[in-house]
């Protein structure tokens, strides 16, 4: 079974932009003003044979933020990912309150990983 954090983490950097694991990303000045966070939120047998787990179905959470727009980094990630073999199975905009420094896009991913 693959690292699914090396795996996400090694296909956002051709982005260019920030990414971390379930933290915010380092900065000398505070948040940039784009960056991304990812974690796996459940992971689940999708193939068994024999009583062995043949495939596992790994579903990642990507969240996208920005203090402007961000129609075409997210467009870009999801190509990226695609490329690399995920599925993508929802997108959604997250609410922005008041006291909120950026705006949130949320993208969910599947990812078959065979053992």
């Amino acid at each position: 079974m693959r690292d699914i954090v090396d795996l996400v983490s090694s296909t956002l950097t051709s982005i260019g932009v920030k990414s971390a694991f379930q933290s915010y990303p380092p900065g000398p000045n505070g948040l940039p003003a784009e960056y991304v966070t990812f974690l796996e939120y459940t992971s689940n047998p999708s193939l068994e044979a024999a009583d062995k787990e043949i495939e596992t179905e790994r579903l990642i959470q990507v969240n996208v933020w920005s203090k402007g727009n961000y129609y075409q980094l997210v467009e870009d990630i999801r190509k990226v990912l695609e490329q690399t073999g995920f599925q993508r199975t929802s997108e959604f905009d997250a609410p922005y309150t008041d006291g909120d420094s950026h705006f949130n896009k949320v993208l969910r991913f599947a990812f078959f990983d065979e053992y």
